[in-house]
C-alpha cells in the first residue's frame, strides 16, 4: 500500500495539471469534487484505493498464479454490469466469447502449474481477488457514465485524486514511509515508470477506449497480454513455447475475435 500510494501520489498532481488547462477545465474539475464528490468517490475507491488493497492482500492468502487466473473475471462482471447499467447489447456471441477467451487464460496460466500446486480453497484469498476484479469492472463501466459529462482528463485527475486520499490510512498503517524516503535511486525510477507510463498515461488510454466502444470489448482485449508477453520472453529471455500455450493463445484469439465482432450499441 506504500508503493500503490506512492506512485499515485507522483500521478495525481501531473493528471491534475493536465486537466487544469484552461478555465473550463478548472470549473468542471470545481463540480466534479463538489456537486458529484460521492460519484468520484466511488470511481477513486474501485478505480484506484480498493481495486489495489484487495488485489495486493488477496496475494497474502493465494499465489500469483490463482491470483493472475481470479483477477481475469474482471471482463465477466463488465459484459453483466455493462448490460445492467449501460444497456450495452449482451448477445450470445459476446457471452461466448468472453469464455473462451478466459479459458484461454487459465489454460496458458496453469500450463506449467500442477494442480496439487494451487490452493483455490483459501476463500479470504479467492474473495479479494474475486473483488478486486469486480472493482476494475465496477470503475470502467461506471466511468464510462461519468465520461458523457466530463472530458478524460477531468475525470481521471478527480477519481485519482481521491482515490490516492483514500489509500493514505492504509499506507500509513504499514509504517513504512520512512523506508520509501530513504529508497535508492533505482527504486524511486521504478516507482516513477508505475505513475506516469503505467498511471497516467495508461489511465487516460484505458478512458479513451472504455469511452468510444463497449465497455466488455475494451476488458477483454487485456487477455491477449500473455501472447506478445510470452513472445518477447522466448526471444530475450530464452522461454520455451509450450503446447498449453499455443492452445491458450488460440483461444485467446478465437475469444476476443467473437467478443469484439458481436453488435455494438454506441451511447450518445
Amino acid at each position: 500500500m506504500t508503493l500503490a500510494f506512492a506512485r499515485f501520489a507522483i500521478a495525481t498532481p501531473i493528471l491534475i495539471a493536465i486537466a487544469s488547462h484552461g478555465r473550463d477545465s478548472r470549473e468542471a474539475m470545481a463540480q466534479a469534487l463538489t456537486r458529484e464528490f460521492w460519484i468520484f468517490s466511488f470511481l477513486g475507491l474501485s478505480g484506484v484505493t480498493l481495486l489495489y488493497v484487495f488485489q495486493f492482500y488477496s496475494l497474502k492468502f493465494i499465489s500469483a498464479t490463482e491470483g493472475s487466473v481470479i483477477i481475469n473475471l474482471h471482463a465477466v462482471f463488465a459484459m453483466l454490469l455493462s448490460a445492467a447499467f449501460l444497456n450495452e447489447p449482451l448477445t450470445s456471441r459476446k457471452v461466448v466469447g468472453v469464455f473462451v477467451a478466459f479459458s484461454g487464460v487459465i489454460v496458458i496460466t496453469m500450463g506449467n502449474t500442477t494442480i496439487t500446486s494451487l490452493n483455490l480453497i483459501e476463500p479470504v484469498g479467492v474473495l479479494f481477488m474475486v473483488t478486486a476484479a469486480l472493482c476494475w469492472a465496477t470503475y470502467s463501466v461506471f466511468g464510462k457514465k461519468v465520461l458523457q459529462r466530463y472530458s478524460n482528463p477531468v475525470a481521471t485527475a478527480c477519481a485519482f485524486l481521491l482515490g490516492t486520499l483514500f489509500l493514505i490510512p492504509f499506507a500509513l498503517s504499514e509504517g513504512r514511509l520512512n523506508t520509501l524516503v530513504d529508497s535508492s535511486w533505482l527504486t524511486w525510477l521504478s516507482v516513477v515508470f508505475l505513475a506516469v507510463p503505467c498511471s497516467v498515461v495508461a489511465y487516460i488510454l484505458w478512458n479513451h477506449m472504455i469511452r468510444v466502444t463497449d465497455v466488455t470489448k475494451v476488458l477483454v482485449s487485456l487477455y491477449v497480454i500473455p501472447i506478445p508477453t510470452a513472445i518477447l520472453s522466448y526471444f530475450f529471455l530464452g522461454e520455451t513455447i509450450t503446447y498449453p500455450l499455443v492452445l491458450g493463445a488460440a483461444l485467446i484469439i478465437t475469444g476476443v475475435y467473437l467478443t469484439e465482432s458481436s453488435r455494438t450499441v454506441h451511447l450518445v
